[in-house]
């Protein structure tokens, strides 16, 4: 079977326990659903970013549960990804998905965790090197975390930071002050 037809697979499963679960118990306010509104195939990605790997695709005008949002790279000038149940790596682009009653909450949690670089280091779009640059920081500085994700390994590392102005960050560079940040999910 091909990783399409288990993605399919996948959605409508996961699609039939949330349903399930909404009849059985309140809404929980941070997922939502949403159509695929692209004109072809909708690419899943690996990570909220076009520089990260495909992993499947969606078919136009289908479907589908979304866990939550949060800042990419941008798709024709938006730059909002929308995570799919139910791992941490499958994300579309909020520019081909129109939402199907409320959009989903931000991932991560309301909680903040706090950071230092130990050493200048590049912004990225997405968590991949392969992402836009998107501003610089210096060794040393402070950063606010907001969660984290799998991407590109950098140095043995594959943990990237998702920052509050949107940004990522390789985890292999910033060194936690106090707990470590949770999932992005």
């Amino acid at each position: 079977m091909s990783r399409q037809c288990i993605r399919v697979a996948g959605l409508a499963l996961a699609t039939a326990v949330t349903g399930a679960m909404v009849c059985a118990a309140p809404a929980q306010a941070a997922e939502g659903e949403g159509r695929v509104v692209s004109a072809t195939d909708l690419t899943v990605r690996y990570g909220p970013t076009t520089a990260s790997r495909s992993v499947g695709s969606l078919r136009p005008g289908q479907t589908i549960p979304l866990i939550c949002k949060l800042r990419g790279t941008s798709v024709g000038g938006n730059d909002l990804w929308y995570a799919l149940p139910p791992t941490l790596n499958e994300w579309v682009a909020a520019r081909y998905v129109s939402n199907v009653g409320e959009a989903p909450d931000w991932c991560g949690t309301d909680a903040r965790f706090k950071g230092r670089t130990t050493t200048a280091l590049i912004k990225r779009t997405g968590p991949t090197r392969a992402a836009s640059s998107a501003g610089n920081l210096a060794q040393g500085a402070a950063v606010t975390i907001v969660c984290k994700l799998p991407g590109e390994a950098v140095n043995g590392n594959a943990l990237w930071y998702s920052l509050t102005d949107g940004r990522w960050v390789s985890a292999r560079y910033v060194s936690n002050v106090g707990a470590a940040p949770g999932w992005c999910n």
